[in-house]
């Protein structure tokens, strides 16, 4: 035990222990793959992340099962309309609060917030009626972040 805590010790002091990046409930997150920024709510009751999709397509691909390809559009922070194709990895299953439960297309993105870029597994939804366009849940928040609840738009959107 004592030889776990001299290496514990040690770590702390040379600043080699992970440091999780301190967030606000609402941040702006920059895709850099379709190079816009989107307004994001963090929302750690929520077990999946999931974006604003508006004319959503399936695109057929020879020698490709179909359903296998999307392309949707999605607004920014600014309101204009940027359009995302991406590979369906599946269809889940989502139960809403007080509702049906229905099926999304799940695709994946590179986001990046507060330093940190990493692909995330995200759904697509009509998010229309909603204040925020994308909701970041716990799967593409743990290892690299805290929530402060008392704050909003305190990390980084680039990278």
């Amino acid at each position: 035990m004592d030889t776990l805590r001299r290496i514990w010790n040690r770590l702390s002091d040379s600043g080699h222990r992970d440091q999780k990046i301190i967030i606000g409930w609402l941040e702006k997150v920059y895709l850099p793959q379709y190079d816009f920024v989107s307004k994001a709510k963090i929302d750690t009751g929520a077990v999946n992340s999931s974006i604003h999709a508006m004319d959503v397509e399936y695109i057929e691909q020879p020698g490709k099962s179909e359903g296998s390809r999307i392309r949707f559009k999605t607004t920014d922070v600014n309101g204009v309309p940027h359009i995302i194709e991406a590979d369906v990895l599946r269809q889940v299953r989502i139960k809403r609060a007080g509702s049906l439960t229905e099926t999304r297309p799940e695709i994946e993105l590179e986001i990046s917030l507060g330093g940190v870029s990493k692909r995330i597994r995200i759904n697509l939804t009509d998010r229309a009626g909603m204040n925020y366009r994308m909701i970041l849940g716990r799967t593409a928040l743990e290892g690299d972040f805290v929530v402060d609840v008392s704050k909003k738009f305190v990390a980084k959107s680039g990278c």
